[in-house]
């Protein structure tokens, strides 16, 4: 009877619609950030062989990101976690996470240095039809996307650490100061560069976003 007290009580349903809307408040900013992002790029490069070349590059690493970060993160780690800090046992929860972190950082970093080094061939599989200056330019864009991407997998390693702790306005919004150095990266460079030449500073502006988020 007092565990179901507890669940229902009203304290926890107001702690529970509060988290539920500080949730949605940051999805809802992020996915503004990304729609002024998708916006400016479209302004920049239109449907040129320079955005043609960013979007596949942009889109190859992103499976690092999505396996790790969104998939064996969210599985395993997440919710063992969150288990060992609503039983109280903090030292665990804090060994548990270090060790997550330390095998994601070894495991990320090898698979970031194989996919920097074998990327022209990931091309071939990837984006076959890409061809000449195109395809040298997916090739650099990719390498540079590689790191990036594992930085991305430790912010989702400190969205589950946070998300556990109840703060998930700050894990909600992250990607809005990735989204504004990219953006902020077109904008200053947009002017007075080729279309190659700021495709190459947008990717680097990926990368630094990433490390701000993380």
């Amino acid at each position: 009877m007092p565990e179901y007290e507890q669940q229902t009580s009203p304290g926890t349903g107001s702690r529970t619609r509060w988290h539920a809307f500080l949730v949605g408040s940051g999805i809802f900013l992020s996915r503004i950030a990304g729609l002024v992002r998708v916006s400016v790029f479209a302004y920049f490069f239109g449907n040129s062989d320079a955005a043609d070349a960013f979007n596949a590059a942009f889109r190859i690493p992103n499976f690092l990101q999505n396996l790790f970060g969104e998939g064996v993160l969210s599985a395993s780690f997440i919710p063992v976690y969150a288990n060992l800090l609503a039983r109280d046992e903090k030292e665990e929860a804090r060994r548990v996470a270090g060790a997550v972190a330390a095998l994601l950082g070894l495991v990320t970093s090898i698979l970031v240095l194989i996919g920097v080094l074998i990327t022209p061939w990931l091309i071939y599989v990837l984006a076959p039809g890409f061809v000449g200056q195109k395809r040298d330019l997916t090739i650099l864009l990719v390498r540079i996307f590689f790191p990036g991407a594992g930085l991305l997998v430790w912010s989702a390693w400190c969205l589950g650490v946070l998300n556990s702790h109840g703060k998930f306005f700050l894990s909600y919004t992250a990607p809005v100061v990735w989204n504004a150095i990219i953006i902020l990266s077109m904008l200053l460079f947009g002017w007075r560069l080729s279309q190659y030449d700021l495709a190459q500073y947008a990717a680097w502006g990926s990368v630094a976003g990433a490390f701000c988020r993380f």
